[in-house]
């Protein structure tokens, strides 16, 4: 299951106003050790102390960058766990004279941030927590911080759909819970188990009510980059170079895009647990004000396992459409007829069967609007779509790829 969490405490600290608690509302900032820090509070009430980590994402949006030299253009933000996760404490109720305890905290990631001519492009930023999240208790806080020169603003509280969030993703383990199912403090060794990256589980009738979902299960979690990309175009029929810069969708046929992934590196007798696909939108242009809210289908090809690359596509030579499958659609937002550079993360499980050695999805819009997303050679490749699948291997036969 996919758990979407929005911080229920947000504080930015800062070491020249060190009596100020109502930082980082707007933007939450990072700045030259201690000038500035911020903090973020995450409640884990919505997920089970049962349930097992597949992975745990946290998403932040920069706005701005500045650099007191351009010199220097890249910038490390690291990210901390802090031993009181679970504390009670809320917006409004820290500052760097009343501060959060750090004594115990624990570096999870870093990530860096690089500066164009002293400034930063607006961008969204995907950190994997998993090895901060422990489901037996009631919250986590992480710490954001860089000690280098530069004020680098994230989105605050009223950043809307680019508040940051934690995306967790879990599944209910099959055997016998070792955690405390009513998240109350323990010292039992054995809840560390559940934040492990591969759990092993082996359920049997004797040592558990529930049903087991697979047997011998083992999580995974696979990264794929895209085989071959496409862009094609009405206006321009015969074109088969579109798509490399930036792939796109415009009002109905003009331009439709595909994208293929080859699951070679995932065991046909694997199951898949939860799939999701990543596109990085970089502009959108719509040719009225009036209207907003931009809807973009994804669909799956059945020609998913045909073995079709890039440049080998155009209007007039065209992949097979026929019996192409909806799997799911996303919105995007234009303000001022323009849109802010953002990363989709779409559920596309349905679409994926291990039997197959690769999937195609057409990314489409029947809107009087042009969305661009990253391809290939967008910012050097960096932004790149791409294919995240967990899986869990199983016992049962083995299924043979066709």
């Amino acid at each position: 299951s996919e758990n979407d969490i929005e911080p229920s405490a947000m504080a930015t600290t800062k070491y020249s106003s060190p009596d100020a608690k109502n930082e980082g509302l707007l933007n939450f900032s990072v700045e030259n050790g201690e000038e500035r820090v911020s903090f973020l509070r995450f409640d884990l009430f919505s997920i089970s102390a049962m349930d097992v980590v597949d992975s745990a994402t946290l998403h932040l949006h920069l706005v701005r960058g500045i650099a007191d030299s351009e010199s220097e253009t890249v910038f490390n933000v690291s990210v901390h766990s802090l031993p009181q996760s679970s504390e009670d404490w809320s917006t409004g109720s820290v500052s760097y004279n009343e501060p959060l305890e750090l004594e115990g905290e624990s570096l999870v990631e870093s990530f860096e941030v690089v500066l164009l001519d002293g400034s930063a492009e607006k961008k969204t930023f995907a950190v994997d927590v998993k090895s901060a999240i422990d489901l037996s208790q009631n919250a986590i806080t992480f710490k954001l911080s860089t000690d280098s020169d530069v004020r680098l603003d994230f989105v605050g509280w009223n950043g809307g759909e680019a508040l940051p969030h934690l995306v967790v993703m879990s599944h209910e383990q099959t055997n016998e819970p070792t955690t405390n199912p009513t998240k109350e403090p323990t010292n039992d060794p054995s809840v560390s188990a559940i934040s492990s990256y591969s759990t092993y589980a082996s359920a049997s009738p004797s040592s558990s009510t529930a049903t087991p979902k697979h047997t011998g299960s083992v999580i995974s979690e696979n990264d794929i980059e895209p085989s071959a990309m496409a862009t094609t175009k009405y206006s321009s029929p015969d074109a088969k170079n579109e798509g490399l810069l930036n792939f796109s969708v415009e009002n109905g046929e003009e331009r439709v895009s595909f994208l293929r992934f080859d699951l070679f590196s995932i065991s046909a007798m694997d199951v898949v647990d939860s799939a999701t696909l990543h596109l990085h939108l970089v502009r959108g242009i719509a040719d009225s004000e009036s209207e907003t809210v931009f809807n973009v289908s994804v669909h799956s090809l059945p020609q998913s396992s045909e073995d079709w690359s890039t440049g080998s596509v155009s209007y007039n030579e065209p992949l097979e459409l026929e019996g192409e499958s909806l799997v799911e659609s996303f919105e995007v937002v234009l303000l001022d007829g323009s849109a802010e550079k953002k990363t989709f993360a779409v559920d596309v499980k349905s679409a994926i069967d291990l039997s197959q050695n690769a999937i195609t999805f057409k990314l489409s819009t029947d809107s009087d609007v042009r969305l661009d997303f990253a391809g290939s050679q967008w910012n050097g490749g960096k932004e790149t779509p791409w294919l995240r699948v967990t899986v869990s291997e199983t016992s049962h036969p083995q299924r043979l790829r066709t």
